[in-house]
């Protein structure tokens, strides 16, 4: 029985969820809105996105299992209680559990790919795959570049939908004609949600590692905190939040022109100031508890900012 709970906690599924619902929002609310509102036909198979999103969840829970595995020693001094990895569930297992997901995606990403007559997108399954291995086995332990491949993973959620419907309208030119005036419009929505989960767990990141700094520096990391302090630290992700606060500050000038009021003062109340509060708590972070909480406040931002898209797609 100590199995199930260790699994369900090994595969993170809030951050699944949050996933899944990023993706199915870009497809309805801003493809269907923006790109097909008069053709909604044109949109891939619900089946064949429905897959899309299979495979990223199976390659982002493949990865949590390898995090975990690589963890154990360091996560012994962080979160003791945390990995179940050793203790309620064999290392083997993890890695056949690892083997089995990934090895699913990617033969999902081979199949999609296959429909849409591009080989190069089922590549990218297997490189992902590959940059997860990486990321846990060697670069979450150097300097940035832990932090830096997340934060690119993170915004890929957004790009692969983007990229997976682009090459399905390729695949009949008398639909991608008909679309093209609103490629633009469409293309900007998916660079600043992109941007904005690039930029969120970036500082997110570096957050866990000044979480984590205790058994990060028993075992050689060479992480933010570790190298250049934890005061230094804060300055780049103040940096970054204030970066995100100016890039949602335009963002809002567009709805405001727009008169999409309710959009304006959603991203005001419930993005910005939880966004404002998380500085004045950075700088009044004294132990792991409190940067522990300023992790979970950055999900909360990400959950607020994907949730806006229901509203912007309403046009209110």
């Amino acid at each position: 029985m100590r199995k199930l709970p260790a699994v369900f906690r090994m595969m993170r599924l809030p951050n699944v969820l949050i996933i899944i619902l990023t993706q199915y929002l870009l497809r309805y609310g801003i493809l269907k809105t923006f790109l097909f509102p008069d053709h909604p036909g044109m949109l891939s198979g619900l089946l064949d996105f429905s897959l899309l999103v299979a495979a990223t969840v199976l390659l982002t829970v493949g990865g949590y299992l390898i995090n975990d595995y690589f963890d154990i020693r360091i996560d012994s001094v962080n979160k003791p209680e945390g990995n179940p990895v050793g203790t309620a569930i064999n290392g083997r297992s993890v890695i056949l559990a690892h083997i089995i997901v990934n090895g699913l995606a990617i033969l999902i990403g081979f199949y999609l790919a296959y429909h849409l007559r591009a080989v190069n997108f089922g590549l990218i399954f297997p490189f992902i795959s590959m940059l997860l291995w990486l990321y846990s086995a060697r670069y979450k332990r150097k300097l940035a570049w832990g932090n830096l491949v997340v934060a690119i993973l993170s915004a890929l959620v957004v790009f692969m939908v983007w990229y997976f419907e682009f090459l399905h309208l390729c695949l009949t030119p008398s639909d991608f004609s008909q679309v093209v005036p609103e490629l633009t419009e469409t293309n900007r929505y998916f660079i600043a949600y992109g941007s904005f989960a690039f930029l969120v767990s970036f500082y997110r990141e570096i957050i866990k590692d000044m979480e984590d700094i205790a058994g990060d520096k028993e075992y050689g990391c060479r992480t933010l905190p570790i190298v250049i302090g934890i005061k230094r630290s804060n300055y780049i992700v103040t940096f970054l939040v204030l970066l995100t606060i100016i890039f949602l500050a335009f963002a809002q000038w567009t709805l405001f022109n727009r008169g999409w009021m309710l959009v304006f003062w959603y991203f005001l109340i419930i993005v910005q100031l939880p966004m404002i509060y998380l500085l004045y708590k950075l700088y009044r972070a004294k132990n792991r508890e409190d940067y522990h909480f300023l992790s979970n406040l950055c999900k909360l931002i990400m959950f607020a900012g994907i949730l806006s898209m229901q509203l912007i797609s309403s046009g209110i």
